[in-house]
């Protein structure tokens, strides 16, 4: 896993972006994060007016959490342990920057720390056109930019349905972050009931995004997108849903979010909660708790606003 290491990153675009216009390139790190998500700017001396209905039932969030969230066996959920630091092309490059702080900003509202200036990218983000055709040339010639996957599943990603292609690269480690060691042995502690003695250490996360798809869409809405899926390492849900920016592709959805629901807000959130490994179970069911506070509070300021005078 580590032989492609963020050199693959770099790499990536030369294999699906045509060079000259449209290709430019921009990596985002500390400096840029300037932004709120769920906070736009608002004119002084304006009244808002907002209406929000609350989310579905407890058990209907964890069945949304779950549908979105990669499966695992044993272990933590995947999630990166590193400071992040994107990069992108195939937009004009005043796009990418605005697209790239928003992604910023979202990292640091999860609790992510954000690599500064001249980092080394482990998020790409890719706009193209004829997605499917662009990464299916990507697994024919570059294929270990998809890590460790079998041919099924590189398969599963080149068709997956919708303007998207999106994966993540994981590696298994100790729970305390130790690496296999050159024969291939992880040595680890004694298992215990209370933690897992492995951990799934994110290391890089790819996006491909056909360029048709994003007319219409604001910066924000993009940044958002990308954010949940590169960050949280989740899919969207099979059936849709409006609870989630995740639904900002999906043709079956006709009002899609304007920005990160309370719903991907309090998911971030409870995903990055703590840095100690534990097992999934546990993590799934404090970002249902987390979910539901964001959603408290989205209602509690909604009020607010409301009864202003």
């Amino acid at each position: 896993m580590r032989l492609y290491r963020w050199a693959m990153i770099a790499m990536v675009s030369g294999c699906i972006l045509p060079v000259g216009a449209g290709a430019q390139q921009s990596a985002v790190g500390q400096q840029n994060a300037k932004t709120t998500p769920q906070q736009p700017a608002t004119p002084a001396g304006d009244r808002i007016v907002v209406t929000g209905k609350p989310l579905p039932p407890k058990s209907e969030i964890k069945s949304l959490s779950r549908s979105i969230t990669p499966y695992v066996t044993d272990g933590s959920l995947p999630r990166f342990n590193v400071s992040v630091c994107f990069a992108s092309g195939g937009l004009p490059r005043r796009t990418l920057l605005s697209i790239g702080v928003r992604m910023a900003a979202d990292a640091e509202l999860a609790g992510l720390k954000l690599a500064g200036e001249g980092c080394k990218p482990n998020i790409y983000v890719l706009f193209v056109e004829r997605a499917e055709e662009q990464v299916a040339k990507l697994a024919e010639r570059k294929w270990w930019v998809f890590g460790d996957r079998s041919l099924s599943g590189i398969r599963d990603i080149v068709h997956e349905r919708g303007p998207v292609r999106a994966w993540s690269n994981v590696e298994i480690r100790g729970a305390d972050g130790q690496f296999i060691d050159t024969d291939g042995i992880l040595k680890l502690p004694t298992a215990t009931r209370i933690a897992p003695s492995i951990r799934r250490e994110t290391l890089a996360a790819i996006v491909v995004i056909e360029r048709s798809a994003v007319l219409g869409k604001t910066p924000n809405q993009i940044g958002d997108y990308v954010a949940m899926r590169a960050l949280g390492g989740v899919r969207p849900p099979r059936n849709g849903s409006k609870e989630t920016i995740l639904a900002l592709f999906d043709s079956r959805i006709t009002e899609t979010p304007a920005e990160m629901t309370a719903f991907d807000r309090g998911y971030l959130q409870g995903l990055y909660y703590t840095r100690n490994a534990e097992f999934a179970a546990v993590t799934q069911g404090r970002i249902a708790r987390r979910i539901l506070k964001e959603k408290d509070a989205e209602l509690a300021q909604v009020s607010k606003q409301v009864s202003a005078p």
